[in-house]
């Protein structure tokens, strides 16, 4: 079976969004981090019905994220290290044999389960999938199967993650389709603009 794996933290104040908390503060920064996590779950539970979705959590014990445990199919904590190293981990604890497998974050609003079909299908005809953000790095990655060393050396938060990551592509001769580019929320004005493209709070 497909898996959808989801990262996602605590909404701790002072240690989720902490671009979005210089502007607006902590404490509101963590409430909107809160309310984004229910909003991404909520338009992916659709793809249920073809993808077990597992949460991978960090920064608090599994039973801080029951609001959510309707959600999601299994809990997941993420082990320690950087993010390429966390990614890796999940994507070879989770991709059993030869299931297509897609992470996402909680960072993207306008994930759906469309977009999820989507990645699902492109895996059908290549090794990897990206779905681009607008800043420079990628709202969404999978594999068709697992591909040891797909995370290593990738230069995390940066505005040349993506690129990186195709370049690396290129050069182990691992093909990937690219989804539609999308829009993090990291600071107040990715926040305003989400606002300003007709999106309200929730």
């Amino acid at each position: 079976m497909h898996r959808l794996l989801v990262f996602l933290k605590y909404p701790t104040a002072g240690r989720v969004k902490t671009r979005l908390a210089e502007s607006i503060g902590p404490e509101r920064a963590a409430d909107l981090y809160r309310q984004w996590i229910g909003i991404v779950l909520g338009k992916i539970q659709a793809a249920r019905s073809g993808a077990r979705l597992v949460a991978c959590y960090d920064g608090a014990p599994r039973e801080a994220f029951a609001p959510w445990h309707g959600l999601v199919d299994e809990w997941w904590p993420q082990p320690a290290g950087g993010l390429g190293d966390r990614l890796d981990a999940a994507f070879k604890h989770w991709q059993v044999e030869e299931n297509p497998t897609i992470a996402i974050g909680t960072d993207c609003l306008d994930i759906d389960t469309a977009l999820v079909d989507a990645a699902f299908a492109t895996l059908r005809n290549h090794a990897a999938v990206f779905g681009p953000a607008a800043d420079g790095g990628y709202y969404l990655v999978g594999m068709a199967r697992y591909l040891p060393g797909f995370f290593e050396g990738i230069p995390w938060s940066t505005a040349n993650t993506l690129a990186a990551h195709q370049a690396a592509c290129d050069r182990r001769r691992w093909s990937f389709g690219l989804l539609p580019a999308l829009h993090d929320i990291d600071t107040l004005d990715d926040w305003l603009d989400y606002q300003q493209r007709g999106n309200e709070q929730a």
